[in-house]
């Protein structure tokens, strides 16, 4: 008997009872296999879940991945543009390096390399994504280096071309009035007073009285005064070496010690100190020596301020 189990039930309306024997070893065997179907049963939805979940994941990781795809796509054709962008850059700079009478970049300077490791030992180290991203920051670290490039060289561009804008407005290149006539020229002449040959020191402009005289460029005033035999003068130092004197004037309108730029107006043509008539006597001297006012004065038409 110990190797059955025996269930007894009772039928309804106490119909009797009913005995029902099962071996133990079937009973055993059945209740395994049913453990074993539970199990199996569990196995099997927890991977089954876990392969929907991985599922999912992966199409996510796939969406995703082929949006990076398309974002690097775009990225690696900006990134295209730019260096057409900066190669044209390259040229317009070279122009304007030229016109500051400067050498032009090269085009190995243009390429400014830096040290790395051997493009062999690279490939060998890194991925095929990999790759793709260092090749991408190779080129992003060398148009940084272009831009740094290209900011020092403008920087020595600008330097030159506002060292030789300053050089221009100190140096004497107009007409010191509107109006007029030459009426004496530099250099050897015979004196209106003592008619003896001396040596005229600058030019004369015959005009009327009150006429504006200009500044033939910018400096600072030295003098303005009267100043003996010439009248009220207005002396100019404009740097670089250059002086210029204005005289035999009216009136002044400046003081000594005033900066002044080119066409501002000084004074007035007259007739003070050792003069026949209404007229500026004009001089331009560099470097302590007289030199001849008319190769400083540049036709209207050609300089432009």
């Amino acid at each position: 008997m110990d190797r059955y189990y025996t269930f007894m039930y009772v039928r309804e309306d106490n119909a009797g009872v009913r005995t029902i024997r099962i071996r133990r070893v079937a009973a055993l065997a059945a209740g395994l296999c049913l453990i074993a179907f539970l199990a199996a049963t569990v196995v099997v939805g927890v991977r089954y879940a876990g392969i929907r979940v991985d599922s999912d994941r992966m199409a996510g990781l796939e969406r995703e991945n082929e949006q990076l795809r398309g974002r690097l796509s775009s990225f690696e054709d900006d990134l295209d543009g730019l260096k057409g962008r900066m190669d044209s850059n390259f040229e317009l700079q070279n122009r304007a390096r030229l016109m500051a009478s400067l050498d032009p970049l090269s085009e190995d300077v243009w390429q400014v390399g830096v040290g790395g490791p051997e493009p062999k030992l690279l490939k060998r180290e890194i991925s095929a994504a990999d790759h793709v991203f260092t090749g991408l920051e190779n080129d992003l670290d060398m148009l940084v280096r272009q831009t740094e490039l290209q900011k020092q060289s403008y920087d020595e561009i600008i330097g030159i071309l506002e060292e030789e804008a300053s050089m221009r407005d100190c140096t004497p290149s107009i007409r010191p009035l509107k109006g007029g006539f030459l009426s004496s020229r530099f250099g050897r002449r015979m004196d209106p007073f003592t008619g003896r040959i001396t040596r005229h020191r600058g030019v004369d402009y015959f005009a009327r009285t009150g006429t504006p005289v200009m500044a033939s460029a910018d400096g600072v005033i030295t003098m303005a005064k009267k100043n003996g035999s010439m009248g009220l003068t207005i002396e100019v130092n404009h740097g670089n070496g250059f002086k210029t004197r204005y005289a035999h004037l009216s009136k002044i309108y400046i003081k000594r010690g005033k900066r002044i730029i080119r066409g501002e107006i000084l004074g007035a043509v007259g007739n003070t100190g050792r003069s026949t008539g209404p007229h500026l006597h004009y001089e331009v001297i560099f470097r302590k020596q007289h030199r001849d006012p008319l190769n400083y004065i540049i036709p209207e038409g050609v300089y432009f301020d």
